[in-house]
C-alpha cells in the first residue's frame, strides 16, 4: 500500500507539472499563430517544387537522396503545404507543438539529471529536484529568446531536431537507471530505438552530431570513482589524450589550410573567412548570447557583430580566458558533477555553429535554442538555493521568497516573450525593429525594402532600396528589386542600368534578363531584346513568360511565324493559365491556319 501510496504520488506531480508546462506554453504563444510567414519562408517553399506533392517528398528514391539534407525536415513542410496551403496557423502551431514537447522532455530529462549526477533520491518528496525540474522546464518554454526558434517557420530545424535530440537524452536516461533492474532486452530496445531517433534528428538538422558525445560525458559524469569504466579511463587516459591531441592538430590544420573543408562552397567562407569565424565565436558565447540569455533585451534577428580579425584582440583572448575558466572552475569542483556537464552542454551543443564550420552570419538567436537548456538549469538552481544558503534556518521564509523570485522571472520573461510574438506580426515591424537595432547593416535595409514592396507602399520601397544601394551597389537583390521598382514608376533609363548591373552581378540568373529584353522590346531594340530572352530562357527552360516574350519577338518583328507558334505552345504547356493565355491561344491557331494554306 506504501509503495503505491508513493507510485501514484510521483505521477501526479509529474502529471500536474507537464499539464502546467502546456497551459503556460499555449498561453504565451498564442498570440503569434495568426503571424504571417517571415523572412525567406515564402521563397522557400514556393521555390522548392516538391513540397506542394507530398507523395513525391515520401517517394524512397527521394528518400534516399535527401534524407541527410534534411529530408525531414522538407517533409514536414511538405505536410503543412498540403494540409494548409500558404495558411499560416497550421505552419505555427506544428512548431508550437514541438516546442511545448520539447520543454515536457526538459522537466524530465532534469528531474533524471538531478538525480544521476547528484545521487539524489528521485522522488516528488525531493523540493530541490521538482522545483529545479519545473523552473528549468518553464525557463526554457517562455525565454524570449527561444521565440526566434518558434516563430519563424525556418527555424523549425531546431525545434524538431531538438525533439529528436532530447527524446534519445530522456531514453537514455531511462536505459542508465539505477533503482530497479532491467532486462537486457529491454536496454536493446531502447538503444536502438536512439540509434533510431538520432538518425531522424541528423536528417532535421546536423547539429544533433553532438549527441554522442553528450551521452557519453553523462554516462562517465555520473560513475563512481571506483567504477569499471572510470578505472578503464584512468588506465589509458593518457594515450587517449594523445590520439585526441594528434586528432584536433591535424584539424585545426586542415581548417587553416582549406577554406572549403566542412563546408564545401559558400559564400560565408569568401565574405567572412574560416579563422576570422573561429575567432569571433568566442566573443559571440561570451559577450552575445550569455548577454541575451541574462537581459533577455534587443532581441534581433540580425545582430550586428563585430568581427575579430587577429588573434591579439581583447575581446577573443578576455572570451576565451572566460570561457576556459569556466570549464576549469566546474572541473576543480570534484563534486559539482554536475555543474562541468551543465557547462559542457552548452558548449558542445553550440559547437557545430560557434566554432569550426563556417557559416554566413556570426550568431543568431535560434542557435542557442537547446544549448541554453543547461543555462537555465543553472538559473533554476540558483533559485532554489541562495535563499536557503542566506536563510537557512527558515524554511518557510525561503519557500516564499523562492515562490516570488520565481513567479516574478516567469512573468517578466512572458511578458517579454508576447511583446516579441507581436514584433514578429508582420514583416515591416519586424525589418523596421532590426534596422534600429543593426543600423550599420544593409540586409534589413533591403528586407525593410521588401516588406514595404509586399505592402504597396512603392515610394518608401524605393527610398530604402536607394539607401541600400548607397551603402553598397554591388548586391543583386538590391540592384534588381530597384530596376523592377524603377520600371513600374516609369524611369525606364534607371531602371535600365540598375538592372543591367543586376545580370552582370550574377550572369546565371533569368530575371533581369526578362526584364531587360521587355525593356529593350518596347524600344523596338530587337536585337538585343532577343539575346536577354534567350538568356534567360537558357538559364531558365520553364521560364513561360520569357518564352511567350520570344514569341512576340518571332511573331511580330521577326516575321517567322513558326517559330513564334513554337514558343507560343512552350509557354502555355508550362503555364497554361497565364495572363494573355487566351489571346496566345488565338495567334497559334492563326498561325497554324496560315501555314496549312501556305
Amino acid at each position: 500500500m506504501k509503495i503505491l501510496t508513493k507510485n501514484l504520488l510521483y505521477h501526479c506531480v509529474h502529471f500536474r507539472s507537464c499539464l502546467f508546462i502546456l497551459v503556460l506554453g499555449s498561453l504565451v504563444y498564442g498570440n503569434h499563430l495568426q503571424n504571417p510567414f517571415q523572412f525567406d519562408t515564402v521563397a522557400y517553399i514556393t521555390n522548392h517544387h516538391r513540397l506542394d506533392n507530398i507523395s513525391e517528398q515520401l517517394n524512397l528514391n527521394y528518400l534516399w537522396k535527401e534524407f541527410f539534407h534534411r529530408g525531414l525536415l522538407q517533409i514536414s513542410l511538405a505536410f503543412n503545404v498540403h494540409l494548409d496551403g500558404f495558411r499560416t496557423f497550421g505552419y505555427h502551431l506544428l512548431n508550437l507543438s514541438l516546442h511545448l514537447i520539447n520543454s515536457v522532455l526538459v522537466y524530465f530529462i532534469t528531474f533524471r539529471i538531478w538525480c544521476y549526477l547528484r545521487l539524489n533520491d528521485c522522488q516528488p518528496n525531493n523540493d530541490e529536484t521538482r522545483f529545479v525540474a519545473l523552473f528549468t522546464a518553464v525557463l526554457f518554454l517562455i525565454h524570449p529568446i527561444q521565440t526566434e526558434s518558434v516563430i519563424y517557420i525556418m527555424s523549425r530545424s531546431e525545434v524538431f531536431a531538438g525533439t529528436f535530440y532530447l527524446s534519445s537524452f530522456l531514453l537514455f536516461q531511462v536505459y542508465l537507471v539505477r533503482d530497479r533492474p532491467i532486462k537486457t532486452s529491454f536496454k536493446v530496445l531502447v538503444l536502438f530505438i536512439i540509434s533510431i531517433a538520432f538518425i531522424l534528428g541528423f536528417s532535421v538538422k546536423q547539429t544533433v552530431i553532438t549527441l554522442p558525445l553528450m551521452l557519453l560525458l553523462y554516462f562517465i559524469l555520473g560513475q563512481e570513482s571506483e567504477s569499471t569504466s572510470i578505472r578503464w579511463l584512468n588506465k589509458r587516459k593518457w594515450g587517449i589524450g594523445f590520439f585526441l591531441l594528434v586528432g584536433v592538430s591535424i584539424l585545426f590544420h586542415k581548417l587553416l589550410t582549406d577554406e572549403l573543408f566542412l563546408i564545401g562552397e559558400s559564400t560565408a567562407g569568401e565574405d567572412i573567412g574560416r579563422l576570422k569565424y573561429m575567432l569571433t565565436q568566442p566573443s559571440v558565447i561570451l559577450y552575445y548570447y550569455f548577454k541575451l540569455l541574462l537581459f533577455p533585451i534587443n532581441l534581433n534577428i540580425d545582430p550586428d557583430i563585430q568581427l575579430v580579425t587577429e588573434w591579439w584582440s581583447w575581446r577573443f583572448i578576455t572570451a576565451l580566458i572566460g570561457i576556459a575558466g569556466l570549464i576549469y572552475f566546474s572541473y576543480r569542483a570534484k563534486k559539482n558533477r554536475l555543474l562541468l556537464f551543465l557547462i559542457c552542454w552548452f558548449l558542445i551543443v553550440l559547437s557545430p555553429s560557434s566554432s569550426i564550420i563556417t557559416l554566413s552570419d556570426l550568431a543568431a538567436e535560434h542557435r542557442t535554442y537547446l544549448a541554453s537548456y543547461s543555462f537555465y538549469a543553472v538559473i533554476a538552481f540558483c533559485v532554489y538555493k541562495v535563499p536557503h544558503l542566506v536563510f537557512s534556518n527558515h524554511t518557510t521564509k525561503c519557500k516564499n521568497i523562492i515562490l516570488l523570485i520565481s513567479i516574478f522571472i516567469s512573468i517578466i520573461f512572458s511578458g517579454l516573450t508576447i511583446q516579441r510574438n507581436k514584433i514578429w506580426a508582420s514583416e515591416v515591424l519586424l525589418w523596421n525593429d532590426t534596422l534600429k537595432k543593426s543600423p550599420q547593416k544593409i540586409r534589413p535595409i533591403i528586407n525593410l525594402a521588401h516588406a514595404y514592396t509586399t505592402t504597396g507602399n512603392i515610394d518608401l520601397a524605393i527610398e530604402y532600396f536607394e539607401k541600400a544601394l548607397a551603402l553598397n551597389p554591388n548586391i543583386f537583390a538590391t540592384n534588381y528589386n530597384l530596376g523592377n521598382l524603377y520600371l513600374k514608376k516609369g524611369r525606364e533609363e534607371d531602371a535600365l542600368r540598375l538592372l543591367q548591373m543586376a545580370a552582370l552581378i550574377r550572369p546565371k540568373t533569368p530575371e533581369p534578363h526578362e526584364l531587360l529584353g521587355e525593356i529593350f522590346l518596347k524600344r523596338k531594340q530587337i536585337e538585343l531584346a532577343e539575346f536577354h530572352l534567350k538568356r534567360a530562357v537558357e538559364i531558365k527552360p520553364d521560364y513561360a513568360l520569357s518564352m511567350r516574350n520570344l514569341g512576340i519577338i518571332y511573331y511580330f518583328h521577326l516575321k517567322k511565324p513558326e517559330e513564334a507558334a513554337v514558343y507560343f505552345s512552350r509557354a502555355l504547356s508550362i503555364d497554361p493559365n497565364q495572363k494573355q493565355a487566351d489571346n496566345i491561344r488565338i495567334l497559334i491557331n492563326k498561325i497554324r491556319k496560315q501555314i496549312r494554306r501556305q
